[in-house]
């Protein structure tokens, strides 16, 4: 029996890993919407299938055993009650209008259906994903036992085949289950990898490489669209007396704070990057000269009179240096975009700071 099951337990490894590799490149919040829990039970539901279609047939009955209440579990395990109830009812039809309808096929409906009402209580009573995968193998194995043993009780050695059957059963969750962890940790570690290559490990918000390809896929694009693209270059003045002041800790505590000010001022399609250690940079998609000016000269104004907190009830003012520019209204070259930008960034603080330019004109707020 054990070879007879050995491709049933290579389908379920391979499509662990098949799933696993579209989920690891699939964002969380897309997994847990309507169509997301659908397409995870259809996945689960056709690897059911494919493991029924490779069952073990005991002779001169219709009953079918193999390992198809795991694809249903690993719907359960992925994603919830909803791609349980697909999968289990996609296995369902596939064994009553391939196989016809018996009293063989009817108990397996029943039990399917069993596993989904059970799978639904134990995920909303535990916590602990490892008793919940427990609970259900356990669960599976006593239906199986009990619904197989009922039809079969008449068969010449239903035991000896009743209890191979459960050893294959318990071993293979065993190792489905840890099989599942793997991926789960694994596509964790490289979503966290992929998430630190584009993110600042300080504030959250972009690094310098996410804002180059953000940048050099925006110029092809703005140019073909004859759109606008502005620039924002932002640098917190004196910020290396803070850190000798008060020291690093709080330096990053005001770095983090800045970000968060800067990110409630802009449109949610626009780009924040940290492009330094205490330098920011903002890339407006399609903004007005007057609108870009407005976003500029409120950062400027709300940085000056937000309280900085510190710790123990202290608080400090910061002022920050706004350099900005505009394609094609300011700089008719793309490309230099950000060097004029940058530019007119050190024009305001060679004027003095806590000043917005344009690169032409440095201006104090309120001035």
């Amino acid at each position: 029996m054990i070879n007879e099951f050995f491709i049933n337990v290579l389908l379920l490894i391979a499509f662990t890993f098949i799933g696993g590799s579209i989920l690891k490149e699939t964002p969380k919040d897309k997994v847990r919407t309507i169509w997301g829990k659908v397409i995870v039970g259809v996945f689960c539901g056709f690897a059911g299938i494919l493991l029924l279609m490779y069952s073990k047939h005991i002779k001169n009955t219709d009953t079918l055993i193999d390992l198809r209440a795991y694809a249903v579990m690993i719907a359960s395990y992925t994603a919830g009650t909803l791609p349980t109830i697909i999968s289990g009812i996609m296995i369902m039809l596939y064994r009553v209008f391939h196989f016809g309808v018996s009293v063989s096929s009817i108990v397996a409906a029943f039990r399917i259906l069993s596993y989904i009402i059970f799978f639904y209580i134990v995920d909303r009573k535990i916590k602990s994903e490892r008793k919940r995968w427990f609970y259900k193998m356990v669960f599976t194995l006593l239906m199986i036992n009990v619904t197989d043993y009922y039809m079969l009780r008449k068969v010449d050695g239903i035991i000896d085949v009743l209890v191979q059957y459960s050893i294959i059963i318990l071993v293979s969750g065993i190792l489905q289950y840890m099989l599942l962890d793997y991926v789960k940790t694994s596509n964790k570690l490289y979503r966290r990898y992929k998430r630190d290559s584009t993110k600042d490990f300080l504030t959250g918000l972009s690094n310098v490489r996410q804002f180059d390809k953000v940048f050099s896929t925006a110029r092809e694009r703005v140019k073909q669209n004859n759109e606008s693209l502005s620039c924002i270059m932002i640098d917190i003045d004196y910020f290396k007396k803070i850190n000798d002041t008060y020291g690093h800790a709080i330096g990053d505590v005001i770095l983090r704070e800045l970000s968060k000010v800067l990110m409630k001022n802009v449109r949610g399609r626009d780009l924040v990057a940290r492009v330094g250690g205490e330098e920011f940079c903002i890339l407006l998609f399609n903004c007005s000269r007057e609108k870009t000016f407005q976003i500029a000269c409120r950062i400027n104004k709300e940085v000056a009179e937000h309280k900085f907190f510190i710790g123990e009830d202290e608080f400090i003012n910061i002022t920050v240096s706004v350099g900005l520019s505009i394609y094609p209204e300011i700089t008719p070259e793309i490309e230099d975009l950000r060097e004029r930008a940058d530019a007119a960034l050190y024009a305001a603080k060679r004027s003095g700071r806590n000043k917005v330019s344009d690169s032409i004109i440095p201006f104090k707020i309120g001035v």
